[in-house]
């Protein structure tokens, strides 16, 4: 292992929910595997913190409180979510303010800003920090799998996105819109390469992944967006197949006749998507996880006029998804199963090309 070489990523491994850590996890772990030893750059996010209400001192308005009394489930997965990477990802030991990041300049080689939303400037409130913009020296800026989570700036945001983003010396985006974004604004070429997720195949998770032997013979639903017809996709599929239903879920309404699971760890949360027959979900990471594992996967986009669909479209064309896209007054007999073969052979092909770019700029 190469461990003359400093390198560190940044992400958002403090946000409480399933893809954010797994993917954190995911990066660290491929980095490993290629020879080089990295550390998650412990960023203090007031962003985070104002948005995800962990503790009572951070409540700071009544709708905060009602949650965090109404709640405590959430709280509880949340802070498994949180446990999964202390317990499976090496962060730095110093935890770094917005004013701090600088400090960091001296303890790294490389700085690799990726994978998820690191360039969504909407939900980081105009943080620009995932933009590496606090590391002096351009050589040492990277990004694998990193995102805009839309397919165009926000007006408000465009110049400062220009500013901050033009001077990397590795671009490489999880997805086709911010290729483009990237050549339109910035006249910058990148790759497009896999979630990092993605880079470690269904073997590499066994050692995380937690069963429970229990629960069989279901159809699971991983509802992000709150979307009725989505439930009511999932029960039809189950009610057709003979099969229970269940549901983690990301808001803190119960689904009617449904084994419903409030506060799963990644660990579940992998196990409930590896043993399910089918899963219907409008989350990026619960398709990412189907293929992984190749389970049958329907997905729903969000239909609001401010959506992050860019990243579940992206997918869906690279593995022939778009047949499993649930569209209201499509018939269940319409749709036709996941050739997990072609599928399998796929991943397997852009995985290398990933693995390839990744590797190049650990090598540099």
């Amino acid at each position: 292992m190469n461990k003359e070489k400093r390198i560190c990523t940044i992400t958002h491994h403090t946000v409480p929910n399933y893809g954010a850590v797994l993917q954190t996890y995911a990066l660290q772990k491929a980095i490993l595997k290629l020879g080089f030893d990295s550390e998650v750059l412990n960023y203090d996010s007031e962003r985070v913190k104002n948005s995800y209400v962990m503790k009572f001192s951070q409540i700071k308005n009544f709708k905060q409180f009602i949650k965090f009394v109404a709640f405590p489930k959430e709280r509880i997965r949340k802070q498994r979510v949180l446990d999964f990477v202390k317990k499976n990802v090496k962060v730095s030991e110093k935890k770094y303010k917005r004013e701090e990041l600088p400090l960091a300049n001296n303890e790294y080689d490389l700085f690799i800003t990726g994978s998820d939303q690191v360039w969504n400037l909407n939900i980081h409130k105009g943080d620009t920090s995932y933009m590496l913009d606090f590391v002096d020296n351009n050589n040492k800026k990277g990004s694998y799998a990193a995102s805009f989570g839309y397919g165009e700036i926000p007006k408000e945001y465009k110049d400062l996105t220009v500013e901050k983003l033009k001077h990397f010396k590795f671009y490489n985006v999880r997805e086709v819109q911010g290729k483009d974004i990237l050549k339109r604004y910035i006249d910058k070429e990148s790759n497009v390469v896999l979630d990092p997720t993605l880079l470690l195949s269904e073997k590499d998770y066994e050692n995380i992944v937690m069963e429970n032997n229990k629960l069989k013979d279901y159809v699971l639903i991983y509802n992000l967006t709150s979307s009725e017809s989505l439930v009511e996709f999932a029960r039809k599929i189950a009610e057709k197949n003979n099969l229970k239903l269940a549901c983690i879920n990301s808001d803190y309404k119960k689904v009617p006749n449904c084994i419903n699971i409030n506060n799963a760890s990644p660990e579940e949360f992998l196990g409930y998507i590896k043993n399910a027959k089918y899963v219907a979900t409008s989350s990026f990471h619960g398709v990412v996880f189907s293929l992984i594992f190749n389970t049958q996967v329907f997905y729903e986009l969000n239909n609001k006029k401010v959506n992050n669909n860019s990243r579940l479209e992206n997918l869906a064309e690279l593995f022939g998804l778009k047949n499993r896209e649930i569209i209201k007054g499509k018939k269940i007999d319409e749709y036709t199963d996941i050739d997990y073969k072609n599928v399998n052979v796929n991943i397997n092909e852009i995985k290398k090309e990933s693995l390839n770019l990744l590797n190049e700029m650990l090598i540099d």
